[in-house]
């Protein structure tokens, strides 16, 4: 049976989900369409979030015969692989069960945004789904005791963003030649050449032009709160349309809204130089590792505080 020999393992809201839809466009490339976040390889399910959240892990797959059914038709596809944020946050675990599962010679994606932006979208992610009641410096300030009483991992919106020990763990387990560091911003800026770069690593056909204008799972606050409530809370007319509605055309739909009715209010430049300090450290020495400029991460050091 064909196995997965790439994964894109995060972080989390760093472009990961418009790679993966515009990867599965690509004739040579299998990637499972019944889901994208199998959660296999870090071993979590939902039972390890009883608190706010836990939801996103309802279709946890947990055994590796289950896993391996969801590549059973890959075929001839030379690259074949999955993407699933929590490998990344989770990496001592994820590590430990590709080695025991895929072995050394799987290939790593490795998708990072500027963590302060990343954490911050993180957070409009929750409260667009209906799952985040506090304020942003409230939030930040209550992720030790979300993480005691068995929040969502994604609520740790600061943590998540340390990436230099996440992404080490990596590099020197399977080596920079097999990993492909991908910067949402360049995506953002440059999404048909961070795509074919990436056709490139993984060795498919590099003149594929794969679709590129939607922009999937955008986070932000609602502009019309009725309309938002019936697209993402159970409702009778929410169960009705999935009965007529095929899976993808409902799930282009919910990309669109996300895409075109969502507003992200602008982060206050006293959270953003706070946390951009926060976090200096920490890219500095990611820089250093995977040897890209990060300097636009790093803030203005004239305006910490």
């Amino acid at each position: 049976m064909a196995l997965p020999n790439f994964l894109i393992v995060g972080a989390a809201k760093s472009g990961t989900t418009s790679l993966y839809h515009y990867l599965r466009q690509h004739p040579q490339v299998f990637m499972p369409e019944q889901i994208k976040e199998t959660l296999f390889f870090c071993g979590l399910t939902a039972r390890h979030f009883p608190g706010p959240g836990g939801h996103y892990a309802d279709r946890a797959v947990e055994t590796w015969e289950a896993y391996k059914q969801f590549f059973g038709d890959a075929g001839a596809c030379i690259a074949r692989g999955e993407a699933c944020v929590a490998y990344l946050y989770f990496h001592r675990a994820s590590i430990a069960r590709i080695l025991e599962h895929l072995g050394r010679d799987v290939k790593i994606v490795i998708a990072l945004r500027n963590p302060v932006d990343r954490a911050y979208s993180n957070y409009l992610h929750h409260v667009r789904d209906g799952i985040e009641p506090l304020a942003l410096e409230e939030a930040l300030a209550s992720a030790p005791q979300r993480q005691a009483e068995g929040w969502w991992w994604g609520f740790q919106y600061v943590d998540l963003g340390r990436y230099y020990e996440q992404v080490k763990a990596y590099w020197d387990t399977f080596g920079g030649e097999q990993i492909q560091v991908l910067l949402y911003e360049e995506l953002a800026a440059d999404t048909a050449g961070v795509v074919q770069r990436l056709f490139e690593f993984l060795e498919v056909e590099g003149t594929f032009r794969p679709h590129l204008s939607l922009r999937y799972n955008a986070t932000g606050v609602p502009r019309h709160k009725r309309l938002h409530e019936l697209i993402v809370k159970p409702n009778p007319i929410k169960e009705a349309a999935k009965k007529v509605l095929p899976a993808r055309l409902r799930g282009y739909l919910r990309t669109r809204y996300y895409q075109d009715y969502l507003v992200k209010p602008a982060l206050s430049s006293k959270t953003r130089n706070r946390l951009a300090a926060a976090y200096r450290e920490d890219v500095l020495k990611l820089q250093a590792l995977i040897q890209r400029d990060l300097s636009p991460w790093l803030g203005d050091p004239h305006e910490w505080r």
